[in-house]
């Protein structure tokens, strides 16, 4: 019952015994004041004392893991809780299951929640909060707990059977004068050990000579470059969930960072759209995070077109390097861009990707006349179908797949 319905009920019994006089009802007007102001005294305890917790099983997974999120809610007063509610406030695709409990004096629980991963992007949890009142519902009480926290999704991850990375033009290694947070082929210096440093990195004649630590720091090797070009013009997606457009091309280019990660090679990114993000080259764990967290929030967005992309951004790649483009695109300016880009001794790949539902005839001769014209100028093309799955890309060789 609301509180203010509670109100009007005990002045219209208190009403009622003074017009009536009778006695019976005076005392049960003065008890239900006396419950009433019980009960609004017991609801201000029932939140004293409470403490919650929550544990996250990982702070990142990837589009259709499951997380685990652990809570822990515990009563330090020496009085039972008879009812609580717990639950907690976050934008996770779908509402995080509370839990109504009662907890013991001196006692606590735990409990579990898996949360699928429907969704990518980055996604803020918290507060946590605590709902509860006296036995009659007439107050209720409400404490929001601070606990924020962090989860990111990364884009679905396939295995690439069939993708082979792209090899180099040139023979032998080629320097960029940048250094690596990798090892590498090429020595670039020495330098003084700083705490961190891989212990095979020890360079133990000069360590001897100067009488400290020194470590060996590494040139980042050219040839190694894979340049990913993904194509987010939204004039070109379509679609909803897994099965659009935008995320069949992220999902691409996730996994492709995946294996060429695995190999050792250096990854690199470019993105069209609202305008040419660059994510220069490198390897290893570091760089896996960071590709990962920025493909989990990007959308599709903009009209700046891939055509104008490689063109802005060719001057970036080196000869030597290899790159591979992601696009939905049916538009054939972006092929002779692409084309240079081989002349320039870059090995080169792509990948076009049909929107989620059927397209008329006339956008299927655009694109198999873009995949003809790529065929011509010997880049090696995958057709991603409505449909198909990722898995299958570049399953037949050859250049060009329709």
């Amino acid at each position: 019952m609301r509180p203010w319905r509670f109100v009007v009920l005990w002045i219209a019994l208190f009403s009622v015994a003074l017009s009536t006089g009778v006695e019976l009802l005076s005392y049960l007007s003065y008890l239900v004041l006396f419950v009433a102001a019980a009960m609004w005294i017991l609801s201000k305890m029932t939140l004293e004392g409470l403490s919650v917790k929550r544990a996250i099983g990982q702070t990142y997974a990837h589009l259709g893991d499951t997380i685990e999120l652990t809570y822990e809610l515990t009563n330090s007063h020496r009085f039972a809780k008879m009812w609580l509610e717990v639950f907690e406030r976050s934008n996770w695709p779908e509402p995080l299951p509370g839990r109504v409990l009662s907890i013991g004096g001196k006692k606590t629980r735990k409990w579990k929640v898996l949360a699928k991963a429907l969704r990518r992007g980055r996604f803020h949890l918290g507060p946590i909060v605590l709902r509860s009142g006296d036995p009659f519902g007439l107050y209720a009480t409400r404490a929001e707990v601070p606990a924020e926290a962090l989860l990111l999704v990364y884009p679905r991850v396939v295995a690439l059977p069939y993708w082979t990375l792209p090899g180099s033009f040139l023979e032998g290694n080629v320097l960029t004068g940048q250094r690596s947070l990798q090892s590498t082929s090429m020595v670039m210096g020495i330098r003084e050990y700083q705490p961190g440093d891989a212990m095979n990195r020890i360079h133990w004649p000069s360590s001897v000579r100067h009488r400290r630590l020194h470590v060996k720091e590494f040139e980042l090797d050219k040839t190694a470059d894979l340049w990913l070009y993904l194509d987010l013009d939204e004039r070109w997606h379509s679609g909803e969930g897994e099965d659009s457009s935008e995320e069949r091309c992220v999902t691409v280019a996730a996994s492709v960072v995946a294996k060429a990660l695995r190999e050792h090679r250096n990854v690199g990114l470019i993105t069209t759209g609202n305008r040419a993000d660059v994510l220069h080259p490198d390897r290893g764990n570091k760089q896996y995070g960071k590709l990962m967290q920025y493909l989990a929030d990007i959308h599709a967005g903009g009209t700046l077109s891939l055509a104008e992309t490689l063109v802005e951004t060719l001057p970036r790649l080196r000869r030597g390097a290899s790159c591979l483009l992601i696009t939905p695109s049916l538009d054939r300016a972006w092929v002779r861009p692409a084309s240079t880009l081989r002349e320039t001794s870059i090995a080169t790949q792509a990948v076009v990707v049909s929107p989620p539902v059927d397209i008329d005839e006339r956008d299927r001769a655009r694109r198999h006349a873009i995949l003809g014209e790529l065929a011509v100028a010997g880049i090696p093309v995958a057709h991603l179908a409505t449909g198909a799955p990722i898995e299958e890309l570049f399953h037949q060789s050859g250049s060009a797949v329709a």
